[in-house]
């Protein structure tokens, strides 16, 4: 089979740039820059609060075998996000032979490592771009990446109402614990609601033509996340947070810092929460920032929270390298193979 590998695309593929996508582009390129300052400005002030020389300092006692033990969990994670999007897109395309579990592999170490820099718009349809050269069409592809995106915020809201309800001195928030509980809790209320009364939504949007889409997408979720794989999709996406958990815990014990899984629980809804705002790049920098006030008013030091909150990034960054072999290495097939392959 005639294949070629990422990043080399071949010129019949390829669709001539027009004026709208130049435009596209730089509006993309301002948005990037504008994370990328917001990004610069939270390091900023987060650097004023602390001493460089003192958090110099404390970097000799930095452990790099725990560090070591962190990458590797979070390189295991790129599996089990595979695993996800595989039983997402068999359970609503039950055809996809061409998609194995090793091509979602592939498709998500890719996916991880764009997701580090891109907006999560351009990132999710990356990777709907990479299922449909493996059979998938486009409406399947993008349905199964918007479900499997939405099934990792769902389980994350859950996560993070259950962690603010443990005995942890971490889960005051500042007095707005509370506040984020309600918020949490009306969030997964009315995403349960939804999905259960989408037998009769969907019908009703699919009568008309510009709520015809979410109708079609609300029944896909419905016969996916209720389906024989739910099981499978919920179980991959709450070990993924359990995970991210533990290198919170093994990236504090690099750093000697003896963290509690409840207090780790509590930052781990932090740090991952606010890296899904979209008006920073990956996180960084509205992370540290976080980690900084929430750790410091628990009596740490500034320069070891921001030196903890960096690390964790920087795991997150190492763990995501494979994905870069994978991207100059691993051979896609070509969109008519797939197409082929999806219609056989």
């Amino acid at each position: 089979m005639d294949t070629q590998v990422l990043g080399t695309p071949r010129l019949a593929d390829d669709i001539d740039a027009t004026p709208p996508d130049r435009r596209n582009a730089f509006t993309k390129a301002l948005f990037f820059a504008g994370k990328l300052i917001v990004s610069a400005a939270c390091f900023w002030y987060a650097l004023r609060q602390i001493n460089v020389s003192e958090a110099v300092r404390t970097l000799p006692t930095f452990d790099f075998r725990w560090a070591a033990f962190a990458v590797a969990v979070a390189m295991a994670q790129i599996l089990l996000l595979a695993l996800r999007l595989w039983s997402v897109v068999h359970a609503l395309t039950p055809n996809a032979a061409g998609l194995t579990y090793r091509a979602t592999c592939a498709v998500s170490a890719i996916y991880a490592l764009l997701a580090q820099v891109l907006p999560s718009v351009v990132g999710e349809g990356i990777r709907a771009w990479m299922l449909t050269r493996f059979g998938c069409g486009w409406r399947a592809g993008l349905t199964s990446v918007m479900i499997d995106r939405a099934v990792g915020v769902a389980v994350l809201i859950a996560f993070a109402f259950v962690i603010l309800l443990l005995p942890s001195a971490l889960t005051a928030l500042s007095g707005y614990r509370d506040l984020m509980l309600f918020v949490f809790g009306a969030a997964l209320v009315v995403g349960a609601l939804a999905l259960f009364s989408t037998p009769r939504l969907a019908p009703l949007l699919q009568r008309w033509r510009y709520s015809y889409w979410i109708g079609t997408f609300a029944a896909d979720a419905h016969r996916v996340l209720l389906g024989p794989r739910a099981p499978i999709i919920f179980g991959a996406a709450a070990l993924i947070h359990v995970l991210t958990i533990l290198v919170i815990w093994l990236v504090g014990r690099a750093q000697g810092l003896a963290l509690p899984v409840f207090d780790c629980a509590v930052l781990f809804t932090v740090m991952v929460g606010v890296a899904l705002a979209p008006i920073s790049v990956g996180g960084w920098g509205l992370r540290e920032l976080a980690v900084v006030s929430l750790l410091g008013a628990h009596g740490l030091a500034p320069e070891r929270a921001l030196i903890f909150s960096v690390c964790f990034g920087l795991v997150a960054v190492i763990g995501v390298l494979p994905g870069l072999v994978v991207w100059l290495l691993y051979p896609l097939p070509r969109l008519a193979a797939g197409i082929a392959g999806r219609r056989r």
